[in-house]
């Protein structure tokens, strides 16, 4: 993912961040003890956001254990770890598959191209265990390419393409009764994912003569950019409102309501309302 989906930890009691790192390191752990040592390389605080709202809703069996990993060989870490520290894990391995095939294929980084072949056997395996997702993520990233390629000015659709996308990976199980809260909730999440990172990347895309589905009339104004985004922040709030979350409401509120905005919050602070990118 990109990096956006994180607490605040001026909001968060020490026992609630404790919590959320512990959790961080049962992803990484579930990523190492499934042979998937060079997964890490998908591994961000984006997916304790997916691991939180699942557990939360679910409440399977959890257990936390002190580890010792390369990062804490010695005195070792707090590792919490119940079913969904696999599954996140493999929905990281996916994302950061494409994340580097798409790196490479924009800007020809021959890290980006090792990476993808370091993890070409773990998508594999997780595109195996989980077919549904992997079907949607691989369809929305193509169609994503496509109309990048064209150079589209869509944003609507390439917002819509991501939510898709995202919103898959929060369903569990297709039968639940939550279901389909979940995939609104995971396809808000993308849509709004997806327009931060346009909206951040914008001047500098510019600068470099790349793409950008901002760079078009209109849409390169912060008022329009504030409006677009104060809407996707406004669905989000309303579908993650409605969920019966207790476990890890603390975190989760923390990156609803203000951790996930932080980076964009630091962008408007630099940037004056009325001033529009340069474009020249």
């Amino acid at each position: 993912m990109f990096g956006y989906l994180i607490a605040d930890r001026t909001n968060l009691e020490e026992k609630d961040f404790l919590e959320y790192r512990s959790a961080y390191c049962g992803i990484c752990s579930s990523l190492r003890k499934n042979g998937l040592v060079r997964g890490t390389l998908s591994l961000s605080y984006d997916l304790v956001f997916l691991w939180m709202i699942l557990s939360s809703m679910y409440e399977p069996e959890t257990v936390t254990t002190q580890e010792k990993c390369p990062v804490h060989p010695f005195s070792g870490t707090s590792v919490t770890f119940n079913l969904f520290s696999d599954y996140v894990s493999e929905i990281g391995v996916m994302l950061s598959y494409y994340k580097a095939l798409d790196d490479w294929n924009d800007d020809r980084d021959v890290m980006k191209l090792y990476a993808s072949r370091l993890l070409s056997g773990a998508f594999e395996k997780a595109a195996a265990a989980f077919p549904r997702q992997a079907a949607v993520i691989k369809e929305s990233l193509e169609r994503i390419s496509m109309l990048e390629s064209t150079q589209s000015g869509d944003i609507d659709e390439l917002c819509n393409l991501f939510g898709a996308l995202l919103g898959e990976t929060f369903v569990w199980s297709e039968n639940d009764y939550w279901s389909e809260h979940l995939r609104k909730l995971g396809a808000a999440v993308g849509r709004y994912l997806f327009l931060l990172d346009a909206v951040l990347d914008l001047e500098e895309d510019i600068r470099r003569g790349r793409y950008n589905p901002l760079i078009q009339a209109g849409t390169g104004s912060p008022e329009w950019q504030r409006n677009a985004i104060d809407l996707f922040l406004g669905d989000i709030s309303e579908l993650y409102g409605f969920l019966p979350i207790v476990r890890y409401s603390s975190v989760l509120d923390s990156i609803i309501y203000t951790g996930m905005t932080a980076k964009y919050r630091e962008y408007c602070a630099k940037r004056p309302l009325g001033e529009k990118a340069d474009e020249s």
